[in-house]
């Protein structure tokens, strides 16, 4: 995918385009972006915060349903001397949820959740309020690695379960793909407009074209969500993999086996 992308005007800077008066599609030119903990982050000499989350997406420990994303806004204004003044302004533009489907209880797996309806995101972001792309969530392929993120309807009854579901016939948003060695991101016209990478144990997001500032909003919810789900789906199988050798033991035990010996873990 390329990375540059030619215009005939230079955008304005991320900062610049971030204040809060005037409207909200302003146009955002390229940046590369840093997931550090709760923060997200311009990869500049000044390190300017873009947007928060109220929970760590990459801790194993996150076990919450609900993350707020929060758009770091620069507000210039005056102080009360009438001289210029800077400050930050956080606004609330998504809240990352996840769905699922909790089995009945047993004592042998105290949590296990079913698979969800093909048509319900298990992860999706939600507009707050709803506005620009609106809600929307990742549906991946079944034969590749790559997904599709659609509009999402939050109050759907089309299934049994009540849950959030993808849109009916809708058109994407976004697109994305595992290249060689990284995802890559285009638009619904198939327009490269960004790719995530890893990079000193970080992960990235690197925009390689001009969008609005509500489409990098969405796109930035959705990567998130993307990080978010891969985390829990380690999380899970790591806890899955436990579960399997504490049976093992038990019936080792059972059989008069102690400890590991003799068992093939």
């Amino acid at each position: 995918m390329s990375e540059q992308l030619e215009t005939n005007d230079d955008p304005p800077s991320y900062a610049e385009a971030a204040q809060d008066s005037g409207p909200t599609d302003y146009v955002m030119q390229p940046m590369e972006m840093v997931l550090a903990g709760k923060s997200i982050y311009a990869e500049t000499s000044s390190k300017a915060p873009l947007y928060e989350l109220d929970y760590d997406i990459e801790s194993p420990r996150c076990a919450s349903i609900k993350i707020k994303l929060k758009r770091v806004d620069v507000v210039v204004g005056t102080n009360d001397d009438d001289e210029p003044s800077v400050r930050d302004r956080r606004r609330h533009v998504f809240t990352l949820e996840r769905s699922w489907r909790t089995r009945d209880w047993d004592f042998r797996h105290p949590i296990m959740y079913d698979p969800l309806p093909s048509g319900c995101p298990r992860f999706l972001a939600r507009a707050v309020p709803e506005q620009g792309l609106g809600h929307v969530g990742l549906k991946k392929a079944r034969l590749r690695s790559a997904f599709t993120a659609l509009p999402v309807n939050v109050t759907s009854k089309g299934n049994e379960f009540n849950l959030p579901e993808f849109a009916k016939n809708a058109k994407p948003v976004f697109k994305l793909r595992k290249g060689e060695s990284r995802w890559e991101w285009e638009d619904s016209e198939g327009n490269d407009i960004a790719v995530e990478k890893e990079l000193d144990d970080t992960h990235r997001l690197v925009v390689t074209a001009s969008l609005p500032r509500t489409k990098v909003d969405t796109l930035v919810a959705l990567w998130c969500s993307r990080r978010w789900e891969s985390s829990m789906n380690r999380t899970e199988n790591t806890q899955h993999g436990l579960d399997d050798i504490r049976t093992k033991l038990k019936l080792g035990h059972d059989a008069g086996v102690s400890g590991l010996r003799g068992w093939v873990i």
